[in-house]
């Protein structure tokens, strides 16, 4: 990733920092008594991957239980529904993840789920992450009824009859003061647990550094109580850092949720734990705004209607106003916010605001758009022209999860052409484009840097060779030489580390991965295949398998 130098032959690592690239003669001057070589007989040597948007520390919980990714209705939900508490019957809650409503032909409910789990409760996440399926158990327990006011109706609701009751669907967080009353939250161990098993399975991909982008917790809509799990995740990573330990460079974004929270409490709180935590280890770097859901559920702010629906109208969670309002005071608080946007009127009045708080004097903040998804060929040209940078997921624009027939039926053949997920596009202008897999949104399986990678090239679900439909358009596929450099470098300037880390340079950290051949030498179907053999972060291996 260092054009001045893309092939060497040898690295030399001096404590945590690369102190020689070069051939190998060069390299033996820092051969003494002491020093432990590797012989790579072969293999690949790359900068350690870095992702600018995960939520690794505290969203395992999401993904416990029944996994419903496979399936193709909603008979095929509620027969692994079935099947998984007639197996786990000790199991208080049965928990699940991974339905589309997409692939429903009736919205789903509690009653289907009462019918064959009727005696404890059953709490279920949509594929995004964001939505909820639940029977009445767990909405008696959750003390859900006609009465439960909807955060923000609209967006952040309960589904109801005709009478107002709600049918068991909650949409974009409606569900997470339920999922507390229930008792199915327990902060101290799931956070503890999700943490280590999903930095050590990140890692196991080569990963060594990443921006927590929202600390995903079922207390988002209350800044003070989130702010707590904030301090309770980051001293455990501390405690890690202190111990040698920690498997990943961690930067944490405080998340934003609705309009109804506090923008001087929000500041402060970012304020508050960047003093506590600003390290190259473990660092607070700004907010990010999380306005509107997504498109496959029909919560994203579109400039023209959904084609399915297009009477629909969507309400942000936190509306262009106070986003606004958001961006420029955490901007003046030398905070960088990034904003996750959807929809393409969302993209629109984001890029507005970014503009709008350079113009306020705010030169030097590096606010960034996530997902990036539906985004309209005159606000592309801006994001090209102003180099905002962009973060994009790549197996969402395959076959995955049924997200291409989802994604056709919302926004209808000519926006999913010419509007969708426009990466090679950006990357082609000249922006900054960092790829990620968004755990849990994607299941931790296609985290790896080398599957996205493969998506991206091919447009096609690397998690299912057996689907062999492309994405379109397959001019929006990028290079290999493009997605590594999204991979590595990407990720570590929008964490500001570009500098520090993303390339295998002299002087910078020894954040490195290994694989097993090189991967420029297998074909495009065959990347997410490829082995990691070996990961190393700041001077230290964390993952070793056949090295």
């Amino acid at each position: 990733m260092n054009p001045a130098q893309p092939w060497a032959e040898s690295v030399a690592i001096t404590g945590n920092k690369i102190t020689y690239v070069g051939d190998v003669e060069g390299a033996s001057k820092f051969v003494g008594e002491k020093t432990k070589q590797i012989d790579l007989k072969g293999k690949m040597l790359l900068p350690g991957f870095f992702s600018a948007h995960e939520h690794l520390i505290a969203s395992g919980w999401m993904a416990l239980g029944a996994k419903l990714g496979e399936a193709k209705s909603k008979s095929d939900y509620l027969e692994i529904i079935s099947k998984y508490a007639e197996d786990n019957p000790d199991e208080k809650f049965i928990r699940g993840s991974g339905w589309n409503p997409a692939l429903m032909d009736e919205l789903p409910t509690a009653k289907d789920l009462d019918a064959i789990v009727p005696d404890r409760p059953v709490i279920l996440l949509d594929y995004t992450m964001h939505d909820m399926w639940m029977n009445s158990k767990a909405m008696d327990m959750g003390g859900v009824n006609k009465d439960t006011e909807d955060p923000v109706p609209g967006l952040i609701e309960w589904v109801r009859d005709e009478k107002g009751n709600p049918t068991g669907y909650a949409k974009e967080f409606a569900w997470m003061d339920a999922f507390i009353d229930s008792g199915a939250w327990q902060a101290d161990k799931m956070i503890e647990e999700s943490q280590r098993e999903l930095y050590d399975l990140a890692a196991s991909f080569g990963y060594t550094g990443y921006i927590n982008q929202g600390l995903i917790t079922p207390n988002i809509k209350s800044l003070t109580r989130h702010f707590d799990d904030h301090k309770t995740a980051l001293k455990l990573l501390d405690e890690q850092r202190k111990q040698g330990s920690l498997k990943l460079r961690t930067f944490m974004q405080v998340l934003y949720k609705t309009d109804a929270q506090s923008v001087d409490q929000l500041v402060e709180n970012a304020r508050t734990l960047k003093g506590m935590y600003d390290t190259n280890l473990i660092r607070v770097t700004g907010i990010k705004i999380h306005p509107e859901g997504v498109h496959t559920s029909h919560a994203s702010v579109m400039i023209e209607p959904f084609s399915d629906k297009p009477s629909k109208k969507v309400k942000r969670g936190v509306s262009a106003q106070r986003t606004d309002e958001v961006i420029k005071a955490a901007n003046q608080a030398g905070l960088d916010v990034s904003v996750h946007v959807d929809g393409s009127q969302t993209v629109r009045d984001t890029i507005d605001s970014f503009l709008a708080s350079k113009k306020n004097g705010n030169v030097d903040a590096r606010n960034t758009l996530q997902h990036f998804t539906v985004v309209h060929p005159d606000d592309m040209k801006r994001v090209l022209e102003n180099k905002i940078p962009v973060n994009i997921t790549p197996i969402w624009a395959t076959t995955w999860s049924g997200g291409m027939e989802a994604t056709s039926a919302a926004i209808g053949e000519e926006r999913t052409l010419k509007y969708f997920q426009q990466i090679r596009t950006a990357i082609d202008g000249g922006t900054n484009v960092s790829i990620s897999a968004d755990v849990p949104s994607t299941n931790r399986e296609n985290m790896g840097a080398l599957t996205q990678c493969e998506a991206a090239i091919t447009r096609r679900d690397p998690s299912n060779p057996n689907d062999q439909r492309v994405f379109p358009p397959m001019s929006q596929a990028i290079t290999l030489e493009q997605c590594l450099q999204a991979v590595t470098l990407g990720g570590a300037y929008e964490a500001r580390m570009e500098d520090k880390v993303g390339s295998i340079e002299v002087g910078k950290y020894a954040d490195l991965v290994i694989l097993e051949k090189n991967i420029f030498d297998v074909k495009p179907s065959e990347i997410a295949d490829t082995k990691v053999v070996g990961t190393m972060m700041d001077g230290r291996f964390t993952f070793r398998d056949g090295l």
